[in-house]
């Protein structure tokens, strides 16, 4: 009698574990029914597993959020949670998330700042990228006083213009605002150095001054091979006391009405940006220049005092007004045929 019972005790025992098994597996690899559509959860700094966990099923995401805690403390994972923005979508299940919890993979917006790009369109860039901000409040990051003085204290400036350093990031796309513009000045103060501005100095340029060059350099040609020539141009025409003449400072001076094309008014027109009118560099950058061009400002190398496009993205450099006249000359007449060609 005492062997029927303790083999009872034993069948009902293996039984119970086999269930709880077969269930626990079966649970860990199905979606929760209730989760019926797309779940964006941010974790936070100091955030418990336990936390996580009732947060989830609170929408839906997983059920029995004790068990999931459970299963996450025997596998040793309850303290390597990834701070940021989790999307998870309805199919996803319990194993899928603590997958997804551990392994960090958070939501993220990749921003590819180019080069030649000014705060103006850096802002609409950014005003996309992160639809949850409004244009407004980048547009106003990019003339904060606390930023300026972060990335260039004491140079007078009054906008980022310049200082928003090129290049591709990732970042979490709940971060703040000014976390992420303060990002872009940190990648520029690494990058453009001290020693630089030094050697800036020795060109007679102050730290102003030289990012304003280099930001001409970067908007007038794309070809790595014209940056050193270009900076020479104009580092030539700045010692001789003559006007740059640099057709994206006259741009920039009339953003906000520029239609697509310079007329012959616009270069007449006074703006303290348009070099046509105004002799020396214009009062601050006019765009967002390379590590190249920072680089190719340092080291120009021309005898030349103009340079005229040839259609092709490359330039013809001239020593002297009349040989320029000639490549203009020349440049028109590729425009006039390459119209003919277009009609």
């Amino acid at each position: 009698m005492l062997k029927r019972y303790i083999f009872l005790l034993f069948t009902i025992f293996v039984s119970f574990f086999v269930f709880t098994f077969v269930w626990f597996f079966s649970w860990l690899k199905s979606p929760n029914t209730a989760h019926i559509e797309p779940v964006e959860y941010s974790l936070v700094e100091g955030s418990t597993f336990m936390k996580v966990a009732y947060d989830l099923e609170r929408q839906n995401v997983i059920s029995h959020p004790k068990i999931l805690a459970i299963y996450a403390k025997i596998l040793n994972v309850t303290g390597e949670l990834k701070v940021g923005s989790y999307l998870f979508p309805k199919d996803i299940t319990p194993n899928q998330v603590l997958t997804k919890l551990v392994r960090g993979d958070i939501i993220t917006t990749r921003v590819t700042i180019a080069e030649g790009l000014n705060i103006y369109q850096i802002s609409e860039l950014l005003s996309q990228l992160f639809p949850k901000v409004k244009h407004r409040v980048w547009l106003d990051l990019m003339f904060s006083n606390e930023l300026i003085q972060y990335v260039a204290p004491n140079l007078g400036i009054k906008s980022l213009e310049g200082f928003i350093f090129p290049q591709t990031y990732v970042f979490n796309p709940n971060l703040p605002p000014k976390i992420i513009v303060k990002t872009f000045l940190s990648e520029f103060k690494k990058n453009v150095t001290q020693d630089m501005f030094i050697k800036a100095k020795k060109l007679g340029f102050s730290p102003l001054q030289y990012v304003t060059l280099a930001s001409i350099v970067e908007k007038e040609t794309g070809m790595p091979s014209e940056r050193e020539r270009i900076a020479g141009v104009y580092f030539n025409r700045l010692k001789l006391g003559m006007k740059l003449q640099a057709d994206p400072t006259v741009i920039y001076g009339m953003w906000k009405t520029y239609k697509g094309s310079l007329t012959r008014k616009d270069l007449i027109t006074p703006t303290p940006y348009n070099t046509y009118t105004q002799y020396g560099l214009p009062p601050g950058p006019i765009a967002s220049p390379g590590l190249a061009s920072f680089k190719a400002t340092l080291s120009p190398i021309s005898n030349d005092l103009y340079f005229v496009a040839k259609g092709d993205g490359t330039h013809i450099f001239s020593k002297s007004l009349l040989e320029h006249n000639k490549a203009v000359h020349n440049y028109v007449i590729f425009l006039k045929k390459s119209k003919k060609e277009s009609d």
